[in-house]
């Protein structure tokens, strides 16, 4: 008897659940840009919190871990010339600090940089 043909299935693609969070404050971050547009400034989601923090974009890469501050400096330098917004989301419980890069329209439009 043959072997019966065997089908690769693909994977199904689980849904980023930070990225859904950020989906549902997008209006919040999109005012928060606008609002500091002259700072140029990252933002940070605390998802257990729920809050959205607004900080100065070179201190807060400078605190960040030796191994990731040159990425992420890097990673925010490229944002600023394509006119993108970079945005990290803090889960405190899980202590995953993730960024994403997003253009400026809709939320699953970004691209995940995860530190």
């Amino acid at each position: 008897m043959g072997k019966r043909p065997t089908t690769k299935r693909r994977p199904k693609k689980a849904k980023d659940p930070y990225l859904l969070a950020l989906g549902r404050i997008w209006p919040a971050i999109l005012r928060a840009c606008d609002e500091f547009k002259d700072l140029k400034p990252i933002l940070e989601y605390g998802l257990r919190q729920e809050l959205l923090y607004v900080y100065p974009a070179l201190p807060y890469i400078n605190d960040l871990s030796d191994r990731t501050r040159e990425q992420a400096r890097r990673t925010y330098m490229d944002t600023l010339a394509a006119g993108e917004i970079m945005v990290f989301i803090r889960d405190s419980r899980k202590r995953v600090l993730r960024s994403y890069v997003f253009p400026v329209g809709e939320p699953g439009e970004g691209r995940p940089r995860p530190f």
